[in-house]
């Protein structure tokens, strides 16, 4: 709806879907965006640098490579001009996006029993909203967002930390000492505010196939320890 009416005012929309491939079904047509874009090495576990850039096709032209290549200027017709700049911009490395499709075609077989990509989006979701609950739980809070409104992350607030400093200490205590890698910080994030301290301090978890509910339980008992000491 938001891209359909900035659309009818002339403005064009780009949207920046870096979590959404392998999290939430993506539509492109449907969406309707002037850009969008996305990463491969997040939830569909491709090759780091591997990525999406869609172009709607009356916007193509309009569009090109920072780098200038040869494509430039390459007379080949088998491909519209946006592919022919676009597919080889010189010296580069192709390795992450050629092994993105199996990526995808691997973590997809992981759910084929139950649905394919639609059981791993499915599963995921319900076991981030379990660590989101078990999480809150030892943190004393309410989650801040329908259960709708979650793909496959969760943030929640920690209300005793109250700045950066004590947000990075907290998220290192956890790596080094428990072996838990978590993103603890502040928000809003530093280049979105109007003063040096944040709002509040979030943790935000993550569940992909490779995680079990047994994590989460871990997490909240080291939050729990650690928090007590505060």
């Amino acid at each position: 709806e938001l891209v359909a009416e900035l659309d009818r005012r002339g403005v064009d929309t780009l949207v920046d879907g870096a979590h959404a491939p392998g999290m939430v079904p993506v539509d492109l047509d449907s969406l309707g965006a002037a850009y969008w874009t996305g990463n491969g090495h997040k939830w569909l576990c491709g090759p780091k640098g591997s990525a999406v850039l869609w172009v709607r096709a009356d916007r193509r032209e309009r569009i090109h490579p920072l780098v200038v290549s040869h494509g430039a200027n390459e007379p080949a017709t088998d491909r519209s001009r946006f592919r022919v700049e676009f597919d080889w911009t010189g010296t580069s490395d192709p390795t992450a996006y050629l092994a993105l499709p199996a990526a995808i075609a691997l973590l997809g077989a992981s759910g084929a029993d139950d649905g394919g990509w639609l059981a791993v989006m499915a599963a995921n979701h319900a076991l981030a909203l379990t660590g989101r609950d078990r999480i809150a739980s030892a943190l004393g809070v309410e989650p801040p967002a329908p259960d709708s409104m979650l793909g496959s992350m969760a943030a929640l607030p920690i209300p005793c930390l109250r700045d950066d400093a004590e947000a990075e200490a907290l998220r290192a205590q956890l790596e080094r000492e428990d072996g838990i890698q978590v993103p603890i910080g502040g928000w809003p994030v530093r280049a979105a505010r109007t003063a040096d301290d944040p709002e509040q301090v979030l943790i935000r978890i993550s569940a992909q196939l490779y995680n079990e509910a047994a994590d989460y339980d871990r997490l909240a008992e080291a939050l729990g320890r650690r928090l007590r000491r505060t």
